[in-house]
């Protein structure tokens, strides 16, 4: 089984990419990013393997390879609607979306309807917790400028993200600005929620 390649990159499309090893062998990935052509490249790789097929997806890093073999481990959720949740949603807000139970933002993926969601949240809602500790960089690491160790609160979160949605702001990195936000010196939702619409 393939689960890492280097190499460098001979064709990008932001669908598929062509990695060249020092073997001079090229790989065929799944990439949904744009990487140069010509420059040198590492991936997580998950390799499927089936009856009749066989496909390599690619990964920035290690979470998003193990958030998407535990997205496939969900009844239905094969690699084709896996993908997109963990490149297009990310795998922060994927975890806040399913331990709040935010439908909404995983339906934003390609192919994900209101009962797949619902069944990612079902199926997950208790593993995910366990895939990553509930730091708020961890949730949210939207952005580099994240850099707070605080624990969040959950009822706090929970709190401030109905109360931004209410106000009509739905945007999936919503639940990132709000991580970005809380720090230990926040007691309330009120307190939190100023602090985001500020940013926003």
């Amino acid at each position: 089984m393939i689960g890492y390649l280097e190499g460098r990159v001979v064709f990008s499309d932001g669908k598929k990419l062509i990695l060249q090893t020092s073997s001079g062998v090229g790989y065929e990935v799944n990439f949904a990013y744009f990487a140069t052509v010509g420059e040198s490249s590492e991936i997580f790789i998950h390799h499927h393997i089936s009856e009749n097929d066989q496909s390599l997806w690619g990964f920035k890093n290690i979470e998003d390879k193990k958030m998407f073999e535990l997205l496939k481990s969900v009844n239905k959720v094969g690699s084709s609607k896996a993908y997109p949740l963990v490149t297009q949603v990310g795998v922060s807000n994927l975890i806040s979306a399913i331990v709040f139970e935010q439908k909404d933002v995983l339906t934003q993926a390609q192919g994900i309807g209101k009962k797949m969601a619902e069944q990612i949240i079902l199926s997950l809602k208790d593993k995910v917790e366990k895939f990553q500790s509930f730091k708020a960089q961890d949730i949210a690491k939207a952005s580099p400028e994240s850099n707070s160790e605080a624990l969040i609160d959950k009822g706090i979160f929970q709190e401030t993200m109905q109360a931004l949605e209410s106000l009509g702001y739905k945007d999936k990195n919503l639940a990132g600005l709000v991580n970005r936000q809380y720090t230990e010196e926040v007691k309330t939702s009120e307190e939190l929620i100023k602090l985001v619409l500020r940013e926003l």
